[in-house]
């Protein structure tokens, strides 16, 4: 029992790591610089309705947050990233919360969603489907952000205070880069 329950914390340590970001076909300002085109999924949110990417992809800007109920540094992120979505849905983006909780927690999943007024987009990834596509390691948090054109142009692993100020700035380039005139 002891045993389980230590690697069960350093589990946790290591998959809510320190805050690392990289740029998947950018230079790690947020500019859209034609990444990897984002993989489509498909799976149900936490009112049991089927939620498709493909039904976003192309129309909006979104950051697919991957996160989980026991991740202390998810549970801090959370509210920034609420406040992120309210200022800047008018301007085509959406979060999109994947939770990577597991049999033993993921029926607290929409009861969490619902307590904190999540009031966008909240995905049971119970299988690890979607984390096999966007995040192979299972890291919590990790933010990945696609643009309009469908691609992947920022990837940000971990969460640490102050951090939310550098996704905003990653969000805000690439909303100003999908409104600005094309040449």
């Amino acid at each position: 029992m002891t045993i389980r329950f230590g690697a069960l914390c350093l589990g946790m340590l290591l998959a809510c790591g320190d805050s690392k970001d990289s740029n998947i076909g950018g230079d790690n300002t947020g500019e859209a610089k034609g990444g990897a085109l984002a993989t489509d999924f498909t799976t149900r949110d936490v009112d049991g309705n089927t939620f498709r990417l493909s039904d976003m992809l192309g129309k909006k800007i979104i950051l697919i947050d991957f996160w989980a109920t026991w991740c202390q540094p998810c549970l801090a992120e959370m509210p920034h990233l609420q406040k992120l979505y309210d200022q800047y849905k008018s301007k085509d983006f959406v979060v999109i919360a994947v939770s990577m909780d597991g049999p033993e927690s993921i029926a607290d999943v929409p009861s969490f969603a619902k307590r904190n007024q999540m009031n966008f987009p909240v995905l049971l990834d119970e299988d690890s489907r979607i984390a096999s596509i966007y995040n192979p390691r299972k890291s919590a948090p990790l933010s990945v952000i696609i643009d309009k054109n469908g691609r992947v142009v920022v990837t940000r692993e971990g969460y640490n205070a102050g951090d939310e100020e550098h996704v905003a700035e990653d969000v805000k380039k690439v909303i100003d880069s999908a409104a600005a005139p094309q040449k």
